[in-house]
């Protein structure tokens, strides 16, 4: 397995090269890319009435993307070297311009994972565009880095239970982590009380030997983002697993829904899929 790191910001890049780095110890992944897609043109001058940019701003958007290049690559070299890992020390490095999305997607397409950080509210809109071309176009799986370091990422993972087609693929992936997890906790939101049996992977993992909680709850829908949450970090977990939305649910997720309220406020790496190709946007 190939893991992809996107590395788009110096702030959020140590988070989001440590988090690959476990994935790829936890998956038995073969090798890491570290791939930095940079803009060919300044965002502040992309709809026609914006005008066009003086040679004085060309000058100073190409220093500004050389200088956050050149950062990343610190980064990621400091990372490599302390790392103590063989898989972290061959790390390949890539930096392509032009069109974000379309980078992103080009080399997600090869990738079994694909690691980005956290989307924020003032991030650029490529950071957006990434996210977007792994997850949406490319269709791979896309393990969201937290904001913050921790000690472990799969050893606690909690999964976020709603049958779909995107958490059947996000929980194969994960399978090897989950078969080796010392906890995992399956946290089942719904809006009225319910009976249903435990998931077939909550009796599997069991099965196996793996210690399984099962978390119930009840919240109005418009609420269930903040209750998973919630209870996936009471439970002590360190990854959340969960199923994306389809593209038609593409604008709900981008401003609201349990899905964008989870990426807006999780503190948890978040490992997610898409599903439906056939959906994804060009």
């Amino acid at each position: 397995m190939r893991i992809l790191a996107i590395l788009d910001r110096p702030e959020t890049a140590l988070f989001t090269l440590r988090a690959a780095g476990d994935m790829a110890r936890r998956l038995n992944a073969r090798e890491i890319r570290l791939l930095h897609p940079r803009p060919m043109t300044d965002p502040a001058f992309q709809a026609p009435d914006e005008g066009m940019p003086t040679p004085a701003r060309r000058k100073a958007f190409a220093r500004q993307v050389a200088g956050r290049a050149k950062q990343l690559h610190d980064i990621a070299r400091d990372w490599s070297d302390a790392a103590g890992d063989p898989l972290a020390a061959r790390a390949g490095w890539v930096e392509t311009a032009g069109d974000i999305r379309r980078i992103v997607t080009h080399e997600a397409r090869e990738a079994g994972l694909v690691v980005v950080s956290r989307p924020r509210a003032d991030d650029r809109d490529d950071v957006g565009q990434a996210l977007a071309g792994a997850l949406y176009d490319a269709g791979a799986p896309v393990l969201v880095a937290p904001l913050q370091a921790y000690d472990t990422v799969g050893l606690r993972p909690i999964v976020a239970w709603a049958p779909s087609p995107a958490l059947d693929r996000a929980l194969d992936l994960a399978r090897p982590l989950l078969e080796s997890a010392g906890h995992v906790t399956f946290v089942i939101g719904s809006e009225h009380e319910t009976e249903d049996a435990s998931p077939e992977w909550a009796r599997m993992l069991a099965a196996r030997g793996v210690p399984v909680t099962i978390d119930r709850f009840t919240a109005p829908r418009e609420r269930m983002g903040e209750e998973i949450r919630a209870h996936a970090l009471t439970a002590g977990g360190d990854l959340l697993i969960m199923g994306a939305y389809t593209h038609s649910r593409f604008v709900e997720w981008l401003f609201g829904g349990p899905t964008r309220d989870l990426f807006a406020h999780a503190t948890l790496p978040i490992l997610t899929c898409h599903h439906g190709f056939e959906d994804s946007i060009a």
